[in-house]
């Protein structure tokens, strides 16, 4: 299943979002967070997680890691816990996935892709899809800021 929701936060989260994460470029992070901690938190991600709750069962997670984007490779691939993967071959996987586009400007390609869709890079829009769907983004010229997260019920081995 994929899900996709635009004009996912209000203007000045979504600007909020955008500048955090463009300033800080973040790499992978793990925060503990609970279904249950979503409910009077209005941070951005507690925004996102709650939408991708109206989609998929969250009532499990016992946390989320979560990354910054604005490369330009493209890498197909499923999104895993990448440090058991490395030692074991084990794939376990996350509850879902999202990919929330915090700003897109004049951007060539950069179109989010898996096997079956092609979907256009927009500012505001949330992609939220399930366990095991190999994806990947086209290459691209021009800004495209990515926020990935990830919901887990179980701590990945990297945190």
């Amino acid at each position: 299943m994929i899900v996709i929701i635009d004009n996912v936060l209000e203007e000045n989260k979504q600007k909020s979002v955008a500048n955090f994460f463009q300033t800080n470029q973040i790499k992978t992070q793990w925060i503990d967070k609970t279904l249950d901690d979503l409910v009077n938190d209005e941070s951005p991600m507690s925004l996102l997680l709650t939408k991708a709750a109206q989609f998929f069962n969250l009532e499990k997670m016992c946390g989320c890691e979560y990354w910054c984007h604005n490369d330009t490779k493209p890498d197909w691939h499923i999104d895993k816990d990448e440090t058991l993967h490395r030692r074991t071959g084990k794939v376990n996987m996350p509850m879902c996935s999202m990919v929330y586009y915090a700003e897109v400007k004049n951007l060539q390609g950069g179109w989010f892709v898996t096997e079956t869709e092609q979907i256009k890079p927009i500012s505001n829009r949330l992609i939220i899809f399930s366990p095991g769907i190999s994806h990947g983004v086209q290459f691209f010229t021009g800004i495209r800021t990515v926020v990935a997260i990830n919901p887990w019920t179980d701590k990945p081995e990297g945190y």
